[in-house]
């Protein structure tokens, strides 16, 4: 093993969840790490994390968190926060469900509303007209807070996933390869049957949270050879309390559903980098005439590989959510999504275990940011390290 340094990083990447109106708490993560000095090089975000994500690479650095919050200003329902009582929860609880059901019944400003028509009563139609909201105003909404030349220079990097309706094959909209509009984003954020397909170049394009909730796998992807520190978000958990109600059913069953699979793609990563580690080190020690052999060349070229640093954040909600907490948009609730996000930061940065020394020979190193860790199976502790919010 070799010996423990201090870490130096050459990129900083944002990975952002979907997750609806949970995404307010990324909005707090990344004003509490910009106010720390953490501005990110590459932006990476699905659904509500793509349009997070858009607007951090489509603004200035020192007006990313005004605009962030301007968004979430607009698109948040104005309705009073629940009174303080003996028994809060349950006011709070009635104050979620009548907040869940105006969006429900009249859709979010400068967002989505609902079509005026049933769907189900057509008989042929097309995926960009079928779903219950309509949300062409949400384009207006994007460009008044996302400058598109802006994400075009190509200063940030962003990406956003996006599934393709006629194959159901992930895809990536990505502003180093194709000119980003306001559509791309709106097809990341397209989660049927809810909102529209929507059509970006001849093709129907939905939600990218269908086939991945976080687009880690993209970032396991890149072959250079630096060290990376990514502060991933997640909005659903797949840890929780066990449901002693229906709604607590559907609240566990939506949280399973979208929580990050990261796990096993980080085991297999881990496995790859360790191999590819080998292939480095066995190259190192061959004599000048065996490296320049054509086909060893091919096989030593497979071990260039960066390391990465993943910062988890969660999102952890209050007693009285409901299963409607992704669309439950009240203004006190959206406020207090991003104060929990900041207060998180602020928490961990006390002591951040990403600046740590730590083997140089590690392919990732996965911290899992939490007031209340949990300890999984030994299988994934192996690359966890479990650093409580304190």
């Amino acid at each position: 093993m070799a010996e423990t340094q201090p870490v130096l990083f050459d990129k900083t990447v944002f990975l952002l969840h979907g997750g609806g109106a949970l995404g307010a708490y990324q909005v707090g993560v990344f004003k509490g790490l910009s106010e720390q000095g953490y501005s990110p090089d590459w932006v990476i975000g699905t659904s509500i994390g793509a349009i997070n994500s858009a607007i951090i690479a489509g603004n200035p650095h020192e007006q990313r968190v005004s605009k962030l919050q301007g968004f979430w200003n607009t698109i948040a329902t104005n309705i009073p926060a629940a009174p303080n009582s003996i028994n809060n929860i349950t006011m709070e609880r009635m104050q979620h469900e009548f907040s869940a059901q105006v969006t429900t019944l009249t859709g979010q400003p400068g967002f989505f509303k609902p079509r005026w028509w049933n769907p189900w009563l057509g008989i042929e139609s097309t995926a960009d007209k079928l779903s219950y909201y309509d949300t062409s105003m949400l384009r207006d909404t994007l460009l008044e807070f996302i400058d598109f030349n802006l994400i075009n220079q190509k200063q940030t990097r962003l990406s956003m996933g996006a599934v393709r309706v006629a194959t159901g094959k992930l895809v990536y909209f990505d502003n180093t390869k194709i000119t980003i509009t306001p559509e791309h984003i709106m097809a990341s954020c397209a989660l049927p049957p809810g909102f529209p397909a929507v059509d970006v170049d001849g093709e129907f394009y939905w939600d990218g949270g269908l086939h991945s909730n976080t687009q880690l796998n993209l970032l396991l992807c890149e072959r250079e050879p630096i060290r990376y520190l990514c502060f991933m978000v997640h909005l659903f958990d797949a840890y929780g309390t066990r449901p002693t109600n229906m709604d607590g059913v559907y609240k566990r069953q939506k949280e399973i559903t979208y929580s990050s699979h990261h796990k096993q793609a980080i085991f297999v990563y881990r496995n790859i980098h360790n191999l590819r580690h080998a292939i480095r080190v066995l190259g190192e020690n061959l004599s000048p005439e065996k490296k320049e052999d054509p086909e060893l060349k091919k096989i030593l070229d497979l071990g260039q590989t960066g390391i990465i640093h993943l910062a988890r954040f969660h999102c952890k909600g209050k007693h009285s959510e409901l299963s409607s907490k992704d669309y439950e948009f009240s203004l006190p609730t959206i406020l207090a999504r991003i104060k929990n996000g900041c207060d998180d930061v602020y928490k961990v940065m006390r002591n951040p275990p990403w600046i740590q020394p730590c083997p140089d020979d590690v392919g990732l190193v996965l911290y899992e940011v939490s007031e209340h860790p949990v300890v999984e199976d030994s299988l994934f502790d192996e690359i966890a390290n479990y650093a409580a919010i304190t």
